[in-house]
């Protein structure tokens, strides 16, 4: 019986430890007391964009945009000239085309008249004759 005593004097004199929880936003405490409070994660490897300030990144925003409209004024002007000499070689191609035409109708019309000529020779030479 001594050994009961002595077992039920020792739970009788180990009391719980209870220990306080803050209580959160909403008035509920969590269940679990061993657990800290729960706080925004710190993140050691969080991208050099998101740690330069606002207004650093405003102004690399601005310099890339001056640079890709200088680029663009570049590429343009690249395009105006090469447009500007397909341009002048088909205003080339046209005339010479256009001169051919007029060659060849001028020979055909000469050709077409020699021919009225010849057979007005012809036609005098057979009265005359």
């Amino acid at each position: 019986m001594s050994d009961n005593n002595a077992e039920a004097s020792s739970s009788t004199s180990t009391t719980p430890v209870t220990v306080s929880v803050a209580a959160s936003r909403n008035g509920r405490t969590p269940g679990k007391a061993h657990k800290g409070e729960k706080t925004a994660l710190k993140r050691s490897y969080i991208s050099q964009s998101i740690k330069t300030p606002f207004e650093k990144r405003r102004e690399k925003d601005r310099q890339q945009e001056a640079m890709k409209a200088v680029e663009k004024e570049l590429k343009d002007d690249k395009q105006a000239e090469k447009d500007r000499k397909v341009a002048v070689i088909k205003e080339r191609r046209e005339r010479a085309a256009e001169k051919q035409r007029m060659e060849d109708m001028k020979a055909k019309m000469s050709a077409k008249k020699l021919q009225r000529m010849k057979k007005r020779q012809g036609r005098t030479k057979k009265i005359n004759g």
